[in-house]
């Protein structure tokens, strides 16, 4: 879970953010441990916008499953083996006030003060992706109830934010 990896592909099912993994053109992120807790620092790149969200968040461990809170989600993480490198984290959240976060995005939505939300993402410690990982990644999915294309699957054509070109959120 430390250090940096690339989020290379990802399904969701909650239609809001569905409609966000389709405008992602790439994310990474880099964890640390600090003296406070865990230090995240997470870059997206949405419709050629890229935003930073800077953290540090309270983490409890328990074997390969990772519990936190943070700003207004709440998330379970259970991280999962994906086979050559790769890790698969099935995420379970619950977002409150989301509507705020979506309209300085302007990205339309329904007035949903609290959403639910599953997801599952393929991530690695390199920015590369394999057409037969991603095939292995799509039959994991479907045995953990995710069906059809993924939402997201990293294009290199689209590179990836800095800091210097991140808006901080």
């Amino acid at each position: 879970m430390y250090g940096r990896s690339y989020i290379l592909a990802g399904y969701n099912d909650n239609d809001v953010f569905k409609a966000t993994l389709k405008t992602l053109e790439s994310a990474w992120m880099n964890v640390t441990d600090s003296p406070s807790g865990v230090f995240m620092s997470q870059f997206n790149k949405l419709n050629g916008t890229c935003l930073l969200l800077r953290e540090t968040v309270n983490v409890t461990f328990d074997g390969n499953t990772a519990s936190m809170s943070f700003i207004n989600m709440s998330t379970t993480m259970l991280i999962l083996p994906g086979g050559n490198g790769l890790t698969v984290t099935s995420v379970n959240s619950t977002v409150k006030h989301f509507d705020l976060v979506l309209e300085k995005l302007n990205i339309p939505s329904e007035n949903r003060e609290e959403i639910s939300l599953r997801a599952l993402y393929l991530m690695g410690r390199e920015a590369t992706l394999k057409d037969s990982d991603l095939e292995a990644f799509k039959k994991q999915a479907s045995c953990l109830g995710f069906s059809g294309e993924p939402q997201f699957i990293y294009n290199p054509k689209n590179g990836f934010c800095t800091e210097e070109d991140s808006i901080k959120m």
